[in-house]
C-alpha cells in the first residue's frame, strides 16, 4: 500500500510535466484570443519555405517536396485561435502562391500582380499578409542550465530525473512574415521572429543508452543525441514561431503602426459612429456590410453627410458621422478614398440598432 502512495504523485507529477511539453499554439493564445483584433480582412499568402543553412547542423531538415516548413494552413489557425484580425481568408492555390512571392518582390509593378491585389480588394480584404520564408539556421546548445539542482533532488529522492528540462539549446532559424497593402503590395510591417531558448530533458534530448545511464548518473550529467535534439528543438521552435506571430501582430505597436502607414485611420465608436482621420482630405467613402448591398441613394447620403463634418486638427483631417439605419450589425468593410487617388480600408464590428 505505501509503494502504491509514493507511485501515484510521480505518476501525477510527469503526466503534468508531458502535458506542459505538449501545450498547443491554440491553448497558448487563449488571453491573447480575448483581446479585440485589428479592424481588418486579411488574407494570408506566400509560404513558409525554407532557404538557406548548411544541412548539418541546421533545426529543420528540408522537406520535400514543397519545401513548407509548416502548412500556411497552420498559420492561418494560429491567427484564427488568437483573434488576430476581424477576418481571415486564405490563398489555397500553392502554384499561384509560389508566383506572387516572386512579383512581390520584384522592384518592378507587375500588371498580374495589379490585377491580382485588385481582385483581393474586391473580395473584401483590407490587407495581405505574406508569409515569406523560413531561414533555417543551426542549434546552438548552452549547457546545462540553472534547473540542475532541480534535476539532482528529483534524481536522489525519486530515483529519476529524467523529465526535468535541465539543458539549454536555442534555434537561430528565423521566420519572416510581411503585411503588405493592396494597392501597390507595398510591405507596411515586417516581422522576422526568433524563437528564444528551449529547454529540455534528458527524455527528450537523449536516446534509450543515454536514459539507462541516468540510473548511474545524474541526468545532465548524460550527453545529447543530436537527432533526438533537432526532433525536439524543431517543433518546439515551430510552435513558438507562429504564437510570437499572432502575439506581435496583435500588439499595441503594430496595431498603431498599421493605422498609421495605411494614411488614414477609420474607426467605429459606440458600435454605430463611424469616425475617420486622413493624412490628406478624402473624396469618397463605401460602406459594404456583410451579405448586403447598399442602395445608391443610402451610400450618396451617407457620403455627403460624413464630407460635410471635415474638420482639421494638428495638420489631419477628420470626419465623423452615424452609420445609415439600414447598416444591420456585423462586420463592415469601410473603403475610404483619398483626393490623390489612394484607397484605405477597414473592417469594423457594427452593433445593432439602439
Amino acid at each position: 500500500m505505501h509503494s502504491r502512495l509514493i507511485r501515484m504523485p510521480k505518476i501525477a507529477f510527469f503526466a503534468a510535466l508531458l502535458l506542459a511539453s505538449c501545450q498547443s499554439p491554440r491553448a497558448e493564445l487563449t488571453g491573447l484570443a480575448e483581446q479585440p483584433p485589428l479592424d481588418y480582412a486579411v488574407l494570408v499568402t506566400g509560404g513558409a519555405y525554407l532557404t538557406g543553412g548548411d544541412g548539418i547542423a541546421d533545426t529543420f531538415v528540408i522537406p520535400i517536396p514543397s519545401r513548407e516548413v509548416v502548412d500556411l494552413t497552420e498559420v492561418h489557425d494560429v491567427l484564427q485561435s488568437g483573434v488576430v484580425f476581424r477576418r481571415l481568408g486564405i490563398d489555397a492555390d500553392e502554384a499561384h502562391r509560389h508566383l506572387l512571392l516572386q512579383q512581390l518582390r520584384s522592384s518592378s509593378a507587375d500588371p498580374a500582380l495589379l490585377e491580382y491585389l485588385q481582385r483581393v480588394r474586391d473580395d473584401g480584404f483590407d490587407l495581405l499578409l505574406v508569409v515569406e520564408q523560413v531561414q533555417n539556421g543551426g542549434i546552438e546548445s548552452q549547457g546545462i542550465n540553472g534547473r540542475w539542482p532541480v534535476t539532482l533532488a528529483t534524481w536522489l529522492l525519486l530515483g529519476v530525473g529524467v523529465f526535468i528540462p535541465d539543458h539549454t539549446f536555442e534555434s537561430r532559424a528565423m521566420l519572416r512574415v510581411t503585411v503588405r497593402d493592396l494597392q501597390s503590395g507595398r510591405i507596411v510591417h515586417d516581422s522576422g521572429l526568433f524563437a528564444g531558448p528551449v529547454d529540455l530533458s534528458l527524455i527528450e534530448r537523449s536516446d534509450l543508452l543515454g536514459i539507462l545511464m541516468s540510473v548511474l548518473v545524474p541526468p545532465f550529467w548524460v550527453g545529447d543525441d543530436q537527432e533526438r535534439v533537432r526532433s525536439a528543438v524543431s517543433q518546439i521552435t515551430l510552435r513558438r514561431l507562429l504564437v510570437s506571430l499572432a502575439r506581435e501582430l496583435k500588439s499595441e505597436p503594430v496595431r498603431q503602426r498599421l493605422s498609421s502607414t495605411n494614411g488614414a485611420t477609420i474607426r467605429m465608436l459606440n458600435g454605430r459612429r463611424l469616425r475617420i482621420e486622413a493624412a490628406e482630405s478624402i473624396s469618397s467613402v463605401r460602406l459594404r456590410p456583410s451579405g448586403l448591398l447598399l442602395s445608391d441613394t443610402v451610400t450618396q447620403a451617407f457620403e455627403r453627410d460624413l464630407l460635410a463634418t471635415l474638420r482639421s486638427v494638428d495638420g489631419r483631417f477628420g470626419y465623423e458621422t452615424d452609420l445609415p439605419a439600414s447598416v444591420p450589425s456585423g462586420a463592415m468593410q469601410v473603403l475610404v478614398g483619398t483626393i490623390t487617388g489612394g484607397v484605405v480600408s477597414a473592417t469594423l464590428a457594427v452593433r445593432g440598432e439602439r
